[in-house]
C-alpha cells in the first residue's frame, strides 16, 4: 500500500526547519529574530542555568512558574501571570500538558533538548521549538529547530563552532585510549573541558558541523529507540521510581533523597552520570533529588549493565 494523504499532513505541519550548532544557539536565534525587548518570558523553575544566562545577555525580561515533582505545571498559576512567551521544557522526552493554558496571542517556546524529533503537539499558532543532539546522541554538535514563525536565519554563521574541534579531538583520543590502550584519560578529559569552556563563552550562532549533519542522517533511530526502551524496561521492572514515559526513552529518572551520595557512589567506580541540573536562582526540590540514568547506545551493553549493577547495589544498601 502506498502512502495516503501525505501531502495533507505536510501542509498541516506548516513549519520551517533550521540547524544550529547547539540548543543554546537555537535559543539565541529565537531572540535575535524578533524585537523582544518589551516582552516577558515565563520560565519553569527547574531548568539549566544557561537559559537564564542567555536571557540576561539578550536583555530579555522574565519571570518563573513552578514545576511539580512529576513535571506537571499549574495552569491557573500561569493563566494568572502576565507574559508574552511561555517557555516549556519537555523533560526527558515527556510532553508537558498545556490543554488548560490560554495561549491566545502568546508564543509557545518549547525546549525539546531530550528529544530526537518533535512536532507542534499543541497546535500553537505561534510556535518555536528546538532540541540538542549532542545531549542525547553521539553527535559532537547540532540542534534542530522547527517553527511556524518567521526567522532571520542570516544570524546563523555558516561555519563550524570552535568548540567542535576540541570535542572531535577529544573523542579520537578517548577512542584510542579505550580501544588501543594509547594516550591518557587526562588527555581527552582536558580537551572536553576546553570544548565546554569554548561553548560557555560563545555568543555567535553557528550552523551544525558538516560531519555531525552527515552522521545525523546515518543514525538508525528505530534501533536507538529499541535499545533505549529495552534498558528502560529492565530498570522499570526492579526499581521503584517516578514514572516518566519519554518518546525516545533517552533517560531513566529517579528521585533520591540522597542524590549527591548516589552521584559520589557512582564516581568512586568511575561512572560519571549527567547532572540535571546544578542549583540555579530558583528553589525546586528536583535540583536536590532528580537522578537520570542514560539509556542510549553511547554506552555499550556492558557499560549499561555495570551502571545497572551499581544502581541496584546503592539502593539495596539504602533500604
Amino acid at each position: 500500500m502506498k502512502p495516503i494523504g501525505g501531502e495533507i499532513a505536510f501542509k498541516e505541519e506548516n513549519y520551517q526547519s533550521f540547524f544550529t550548532d547547539s540548543g543554546r544557539s537555537s535559543l539565541r536565534l529565537f531572540f535575535r529574530s524578533f524585537d523582544y525587548k518589551n516582552k516577558k518570558v515565563l520560565l519553569p523553575n527547574f531548568f539549566c542555568d544557561i537559559i537564564e544566562q542567555i536571557l540576561k545577555e539578550e536583555s530579555i525580561a522574565y519571570e518563573f512558574y513552578n514545576v511539580n515533582s512529576n513535571f506537571s505545571i499549574n495552569s491557573d498559576e500561569i493563566n494568572n501571570k502576565q507574559f508574552d512567551i511561555l517557555y516549556v521544557i519537555n523533560y526527558f522526552g515527556s510532553i508537558t500538558e498545556l490543554e488548560n493554558i490560554n495561549l491566545t496571542h502568546k508564543i509557545l517556546l518549547e525546549d525539546n533538548v531530550f528529544s530526537i524529533n518533535f512536532s507542534n503537539n499543541h497546535k500553537a499558532k505561534k510556535w518555536y521549538a528546538f532540541n540538542s543532539f549532542r545531549k542525547i546522541t553521539s553527535l559532537t554538535d547540532g540542534s534542530l529547530i522547527k517553527t511556524n514563525l518567521p526567522i532571520n536565519d542570516s544570524n546563523i554563521v555558516k561555519q563550524q563552532a570552535t568548540y567542535v574541534d576540541y570535542k572531535v579531538e577529544a573523542s579520537i583520543i578517548k577512542y584510542n585510549f579505550f580501544k588501543n590502550d594509547s594516550g591518557s584519560e587526562n588527555g581527552y578529559i582536558n580537551l572536553f573541558k576546553k570544548g565546554e569552556q569554548e561553548i560557555d563563552k560563545q555568543n555567535i550562532i553557528y550552523s551544525i558541523s558538516s560531519s555531525s549533519l552527515h552522521k545525523l542522517f546515518s543514525i538508525n533511530f528505530e534501533k536507538e529507540k529499541e535499545i533505549s526502551e529495552k534498558r528502560f524496561n529492565k530498570l522499570k521492572e526492579v526499581i521503584a521510581f517516578k514514572k516518566i514515559v519519554p518518546e525516545y526513552f533517552t533517560f531513566f529518572t529517579l528521585e533520591l533523597n540522597s542524590k549527591n551520595n548516589f552521584i559520589n557512589h557512582m564516581r568512586k567506580h568511575q561512572v560519571y552520570l549527567p547532572y540535571f541540573w546544578q542549583k540555579t536562582s530558583q528553589n525546586n526540590e528536583m535540583y536536590n533529588k532528580l537522578v537520570a540514568i542514560p539509556l542510549f547506545s553511547n554506552y555499550s551493553d556492558a557499560e549499561f549493565n555495570f551502571i545497572y549493577k551499581l544502581l541496584l547495589e546503592y539502593i539495596n544498601n539504602q533500604s
